[in-house]
């Protein structure tokens, strides 16, 4: 068992009747609790020892009072919700607002009244000025107690205090300690405390005043065998911690003795996360398993994990941001793939909604988008219970009635939201999630305290103090008593292990920086050894810690990182020059996998297809032309995005994306041609109704799209027009310098079939030109390059597939439409000839075409050869250019690239 590193069974032995012992913090007194425990007969009665913490003593004391009905004590103790709350109101009465970070500076202001309290400079706030004042002209300071802030925001903030009949915690320690000197409260015959490094001098005048005899217990001293390990980083000091904790473990079960192993690490709370992964990894590999009933850890930690970022807590406050009505992507992928809102099928159907969600390309999602998908998925896949939709009607309903309301009110909103969700779930939680939620309702009600305080709140405010409350409660699961601990430095103090190792003690770690409070002069601080006043208290206080872990074990190993930031640093100077450590190599999870690694080589055998279409299949492939492109570039590729369906979708973006704005140009010009129709109108519109015309044809191109992104200012649509103008005006000059045409066709839409596959094809546009000839056009705002039709594999097939299936066409051209560079790109036979399309014997060297005809089967042959690959399954992994492959990275996770190029190097 893990024992204090004071005698305690003997300290308890000596105490008189009525005596105490008093421990820094509740593990120490629960533990000197076990010991006594362990030590008392099975089957007598026994009374628990006379052991309390400081803060639970306190909190004893205080009820005492409240008991008796002294006046005093007749007032509420704020928690730090509500007295960050208050100092905000505070804050706003005494300072102006601008350019300040009001949340830090209200939390410095409250750690400042805290440190003025305990260390009783100042006794009552009623009398500030009085006591303020000779401190100023003790430091000779300038300025007066008027021109300091905090000061004006301590008078505004005891104010608030008198108008809610409310004081801080420090507040009630103060009304303690008088309760003692004016004997409301008897004095204890002795009290002994043990296991304390550091007390506040208000915290020693109460128990100087309540004892009439005082004894303080150091820890036991203990000659330490005390080795070094230098570790590249912080990760793999933890890795050789657990490591070191393994072999310790193992040594103690096979000697059937049960020891102690004490990890102490440095700044646990910022890393707690790792610490955990790292020590399971090692220690229990077997709960990294997703097939693995989650169950708690045997080995304890110190610090807990705040409730926002637990399982339950994370979700629940998720779900109540659907009381936002509007959401990015991100959030709204966390709230519909939560697994703790409603059953499986409901997870199933959210899961397609939030597709289609993101096939709308949209910067926000908002409800009413929400609700409209939601209802057309469900009767899109037929889904008999129409549960989701009904719950998004719900809860819009809610959000358009709720109004500005008190915390009381808006806790038990949030509480009819999550049940209307069925939170947390239909299963039964396991015993985490069901300590989960004992500690969300606790928050739930933390937060309806705040109802006198806070006033009425809108949904927005109410959702952000719940999270403020939920990120600072914290989750500590219940543990059963193990032979590891892991703690942090001020936890450690006052116990004792057979083993302890010390991790993240380098020179830069230890001793801390200091870091005083900005709102109180630096002379008081460091004349009065406040907490993190100054280097020389911080050197002092680590001196001492360093004394008690030093004492805390006979073996003690203290790890350190060689460079910290980018700068390299050795141990910590308090720790001397001890020896080397063993530096341990591996582990069990870490050889198992080295066994598999060097195990039989399996025999790779290649996998370049996949099934054959089926005749269904190939009677409607899904993707138009794009499917022979994607062949074309990387079969495997195509594959995967048109038969198996994996897909990306473009990130939204601030106004429109690229290629929304492409769509927008060819929905402009097909309104245009629409009424235009051919050569001979165009060239005898005048300026103006040309003008005229093209504006029409932009407004009616923008009616969709701004229907879909209402959220845009007219502004934007203003510059958007004016684009648009500037340039149809570049690209109507360029087709009024043509041959005589006529527009046949416009947005086409035509089923072809080549190669066993049948296509449906949408084609920009058909002139017909004089002879009866005709040319295929396709609009493109890039900069297309005509050489992408000539390869062997055709990349860009589209135009070559329309031609194919138009009798009479003759030529084919990319009609690039970009501000400044409009020009046309083509080749063709055509009798009148147009700038930009090439005749086809001069469209490449050496070619084994001359003629158009010529080239049309060339066209044939290879795009036969594209959708043959395709219908048959052909699914090699192979690009003829890099930019193929980066430009499909997203792909990567299914094709196995760099796991591939990793594996041939």
């Amino acid at each position: 068992m893990l024992q204090p590193a004071f005698p305690v069974l003997d300290i308890l032995a000596q105490l008189p009747p009525g005596g105490l012992l008093l421990t820094p913090n509740n593990r120490l007194r629960n533990r000197c609790q076990q010991v006594y425990a362990s030590e008392q007969p099975v089957s007598a009665s026994w009374a628990p020892p006379p052991v309390a913490s400081l803060q639970g003593w306190l909190d004893t004391l205080w009820f005492r009072l409240q008991q008796l009905g002294w006046q005093p004590a007749l007032r509420q103790v704020l928690n730090r919700e509500q007295r960050q709350l208050l100092w905000q109101r505070a804050f706003d009465e005494a300072l102006e607002r601008a350019l300040l970070n009001s949340l830090q500076l209200c939390r410095d202001a409250d750690g400042a009244l805290a440190q003025l309290l305990q260390w009783q400079l100042v006794d009552n706030l009623e009398q500030l000025d009085s006591a303020i004042q000779p401190l100023l002209e003790q430091f000779a300071l300038s300025l007066s107690a008027e021109e300091f802030p905090l000061f004006r925001m301590i008078r505004a903030f005891a104010d608030q205090l008198r108008q809610h009949n409310a004081i801080t915690p420090d507040q009630r320690d103060l009304c303690i300690l008088h309760a003692f000197d004016s004997g409301v409260l008897p004095s204890l015959p002795r009290i002994d405390t043990a296991g304390f490094a550091q007390i506040s001098p208000l915290h020693k005048a109460i128990i100087e005043k309540a004892s009439g005899d005082l004894l303080d217990h150091p820890a036991t001293r203990r000659a330490a065998v005390v080795t070094r390990a230098a570790c590249n980083n912080l990760e793999e000091e933890l890795y050789q911690a657990a490591r070191w904790a393994a072999r310790k473990l193992e040594e103690s079960n096979t000697s059937n003795r049960r020891a102690s192993v004490g990890i102490v690490v440095n700044n646990l709370g910022q890393c707690r996360a790792q610490v955990e992964t790292i020590f399971s990894r090692v220690l229990e590999p077997q709960f990294l398993d997703p097939a693995q009933p989650r169950y708690t850890l045997p080995f304890n930690f110190s610090a807990g994990t705040p409730l926002a970022q637990t399982p339950v807590g994370a979700a629940a406050l998720q779900l109540l941001e659907l009381l936002a009505d509007e959401w990015d992507y991100s959030q709204l992928r966390n709230i519909l793939f939560s697994p703790f809102w409603g059953d499986e099928e409901s997870l199933w159907l959210r899961s397609a909604l939030f597709r289609r969600l993101r096939k709308l390309e949209l910067r926000k999602v908002t409800g009413d988008t929400l609700r409209y998908w939601a209802e057309r998925i469900t009767e899109e896949l037929k889904f008999d219970s129409a549960s989701l939709p009904r719950q998004l009607e719900q809860i819009g309903d809610r959000q358009r009635r709720w109004q500005r309301a008190p915390a009381e009110v808006w806790a038990a909103r949030f509480s009819e939201i999550l049940t209307l969700l069925g939170w947390p779930g239909q299963r039964n939680p396991d015993s985490q999630e069901y300590q989960q939620l004992m500690h969300w309702e606790s928050a739930l009600e933390h937060f309806a305290t705040l109802s006198a305080f806070a006033g009425t709140l809108t949904v927005t405010q109410a959702l952000q103090q719940l999270r403020q409350i939920a990120s600072r409660t914290p989750f500590q699961a219940e543990t059963r008593d193990g032979p590891l601990q892991i703690l942090g430095v001020l936890e450690a103090g006052g116990l004792a292990f057979d083993h302890l190792r010390l991790v993240g003690f380098g020179q830069q770690q230890w001793p801390t920086a200091p870091a005083p409070n900005p709102l109180l002069p630096i002379q008081w601080q460091k004349h009065w050894k406040m907490p993190r006043a100054s280097a020389e208290r911080e050197l002092e206080l680590a001196r001492e810690l360093t004394d008690d872990l030093l004492n805390a074990s006979g073996d003690i190993v203290v790890s350190y990182a060689c460079e910290e930031d980018g700068v390299h640093q050795g141990l910590s100077n308090l720790f001397g020059d001890p020896a080397e450590a063993e530096a341990f190599a591996s582990d069990g999870l870490t050889e198992f996998n080295q066994q598999l690694a060097d195990a039989v080589t399996l025999e790779q055998v290649p996998d370049t297809r996949l099934p054959p279409l089926l005749p269904a299949e190939c009677s409607h492939v899904r993707g138009g032309a794009s499917v022979l492109k994607a062949q074309a570039l990387c079969p495997l590729n195509a594959q995967l995005r048109y038969r198996l369906g994996a897909s990306d979708f473009m990130a939204p973006s601030i106004g429109l994306s690229p290629a929304e704005r492409g769509n927008l140009v060819h929905q402009v010009l097909a309104e245009f041609w629409q009424t235009c129709g051919d050569s001979t109108r165009l060239k005898a519109l005048g300026e103006d109704a040309r003008k005229q015309q093209i504006e029409t044809a932009i407004d009616n191109g923008l009616r969709d799209m701004r229907k879909k992104h209402g959220h845009l200012p007219s502004g934007f649509w203003a510059m958007e027009q004016q684009r648009l103008l500037r340039l149809m005006d570049q690209w109507l000059e360029l087709e009024s310098e043509r041959p005589a045409f006529h527009v046949e066709k416009i947005e086409w839409d035509q089923q072809v079939s080549i190669g066993g596959l049948q296509f449906n094809l949408r084609l920009d546009r058909l002139d017909q030109l004089a002879g009866g000839a005709q040319l295929v056009i396709d609009y493109k705002t890039g900069t297309p390059s005509i050489n992408e039709w000539l390869q062997e594999r055709i990349r860009e097939p589209q135009l070559p597939l329309y031609a194919l299936f138009q009798p009479k066409a003759q030529a084919i051209a990319f009609g690039q439409v970009r501000a400044s560079d409009c020009k046309w790109s083509g080749c063709g036979e055509l009798e009148q000839p147009i700038k930009g399309i090439k005749s086809v014997a001069d469209t490449h060297k050496d070619a084994p075409y001359t003629t158009w005809q010529d080239l049309s089967d060339y066209w044939r042959q290879g795009l036969e050869l594209l959708a043959g690959e395709y219908r048959n399954g052909v699914a090699t992994l192979q690009f003829d250019r890099p930019q193929d492959n980066t430009n499909q990275s997203e792909l990567w996770p299914l094709n196995r690239w760099p796991e591939r190029e990793q594996a041939a190097q």
